[in-house]
């Protein structure tokens, strides 16, 4: 029988039943409390015909109520499915079939996204949904026999006995949804012992503790997000998070809560550290800054390193993967963040087009094995035999789509993603590069860098660019700065000032920043 994610949730929750499990701003959800109230909600599952394999489709944002929802699922082995809660009905639309969601649980609205307004468009007139849960007051859910609040769900159909469902090592925990480059999205089958052991392993590897706090900038929906947190909760620590970033709260509540470890983002800590009188802010809890998503570069590392006396882990790690290389402040400090290393409990080759291993000095695409690689998309065969390849072994390897230099010495430099690959002309700009370099400027919060078509040189570079306070920056000023550092190719063809960079995603999403631009 496999270890499960229920047995140190029971454990801890036996041992300490009061210590808080999840904290997002000042709501509190126990061990104790977390086990009793998926009890309740997985038997109000169940009850309504939910087995296990069945999915169970989350449109939330950061929540209590997300993270039971959740569990609650994987409690009674249905799967989970969290979803982008800025999604609207023409995503919905395409989403919900394509998982196969029986019952859905939402909330009213978030951000500018009414939540409610989006799904009822599509249920019950164009999808059937067994029932649709909703954190809403009774007065803004629909009417249709489907809908129903969740105080009425849990006293209709909850119960507090629930057995805790035994998955095999290969079950499919959870799906995890990313949009692909088209837009269609991508739904990813995470395995439950694969999962599992890879956080236990990194957890273990970062050292964390019990009575350790951490804080995180990424959201629950995101796999990465919700997957750090676990590497802290498989110690029995408590995790916290935002409803939505900002970056004086986040400030403060490390403070307040003497945080111990931090996860953050390049652009998340560039916002941070643009914040007005940041030096007043207590730090000092900190050991760890955790960085994933985003290129990290060195000045950035530099002043959390030196100047704030933080370790910094930077990790390339995907939806797809778990976990795969590393670089650590401990170890590796005085060499570039782009420079990482395996883990022990994780391998790597780096290949070109045919899969063969290119040699050191050259680029190609970084492959990984960890045994948290996904089993496969979710109906989706062709992408899964083009990404996941088994070796003799029957290890699973996944094709990242990173592209990185092999050195000697095991290490793999990154250069960028394939797919975001800007073809100016006769030069290939990697646009995390270009993101990396703006972000090191001293008058700019956030940037994300993507390309747009040109009639004469193909695609040229856009950077939409978040100021710092009421700093005006235009291109000619970002190609003064530039000179120099890079070459003239790269400096963007386009500024684009916005009010605000999305900041709480893990990637950045352009489909939500082009609507931010100035008007």
């Amino acid at each position: 029988m496999s270890e499960k994610f229920f047995d140190y949730y029971g454990k801890y929750a036996q041992e300490n039943p009061d210590k808080v499990l999840l904290r997002i701003d000042e709501n509190e959800l126990t061990y104790g409390e977390f086990m009793e109230k998926t009890a309740v909600l997985g038997s109000a599952m169940k009850k309504t015909g939910i087995a296990a394999n069945d999915k169970v489709g989350i449109c939330m944002p950061n929540s209590i109520e997300w993270y039971l929802v959740y569990w609650s699922a994987v409690r009674i082995g249905a799967q989970p499915v969290p979803m982008d809660p800025q999604s609207g009905s023409f995503e919905l639309s395409k989403l919900i079939p394509a998982t196969t969601s029986k019952i859905m649980f939402i909330t009213e609205k978030y951000r500018n996204n009414n939540i409610i307004a989006a799904v009822s468009e599509l249920v019950p007139s164009k999808i059937a949904l067994g029932k649709v849960i909703c954190f809403a007051d009774d007065s803004v859910i629909p009417q249709d026999s489907c809908y129903i609040s969740a105080d009425k769900f849990m006293a209709e159909y909850g119960s507090k006995e629930c057995e805790i469902y035994e998955p095999s090592y290969l079950h499919t925990m959870s799906l995890a949804c990313t949009s692909g480059s088209t837009g269609t999205p991508k739904i990813l089958s995470v395995p439950s012992g694969g999962f599992l052991s890879t956080q236990k392993d990194m957890g273990d590897y970062l050292e964390f503790k019990a009575d350790d706090v951490m804080m995180l900038g990424m959201t629950l929906y995101h796999q990465g997000g919700f997957g750090m947190g676990q590497q802290m909760v498989l110690k029995g620590g408590t995790v916290m998070y935002q409803p939505q970033f900002n970056p004086v709260t986040f400030l403060e509540t490390v403070q307040k809560y003497k945080i111990n470890v931090i996860q953050l983002t390049s652009t998340l800590a560039k916002v941070l550290l643009s914040t007005p009188d940041f030096d007043k802010y207590d730090l000092s809890s900190v050991r760890i800054c955790y960085f994933a998503g985003e290129v990290l570069p060195k000045e950035i590392a530099d002043i959390f390193v030196e100047k704030l006396h933080i370790r910094v882990i930077n990790v390339i790690g995907s939806s797809e993967t778990c976990t795969m290389v590393v670089w650590d402040s401990a170890i590796d400090q005085g060499t570039d963040p782009s420079d990482f290393k395996k883990l022990s409990f994780t391998d790597i080759r780096v290949i070109d087009e045919k899969h063969n291993d290119v040699p050191e000095g050259e680029v190609g695409e970084l492959c990984v094995y960890t045994d948290g690689v996904i089993t496969d998309y979710f109906g989706n065969p062709e992408l899964s035999a083009e990404k996941i390849l088994t070796d003799d072994q029957g290890r699973r390897w996944f094709c990242t789509g990173d592209l990185v230099n092999k050195l000697p010495g095991g290490i793999v430099r990154f250069a960028g993603r394939s797919k975001r690959i800007i073809k100016r002309g006769g030069n290939l700009v990697h646009a995390e590069e270009v993101e990396a370099c703006l972000l090191t400027h001293p008058q700019i919060a956030a940037a994300a860098v993507t390309d747009e078509p040109h009639p004469v040189i193909g695609q040229q570079i856009v950077a939409y660019i978040q100021p710092k306070g009421d700093a005006r920056i235009t291109r000619g000023d970002i190609a003064k700065y530039f000179d120099g550092k890079l070459s003239a190719y790269k400096v963007p063809d386009k500024v684009v000032p916005v009010e605000e960079i999305p900041k709480d995603i893990g990637k950045i999403q352009f489909k939500y920043l082009r609507k931010k631009e100035y008007k």
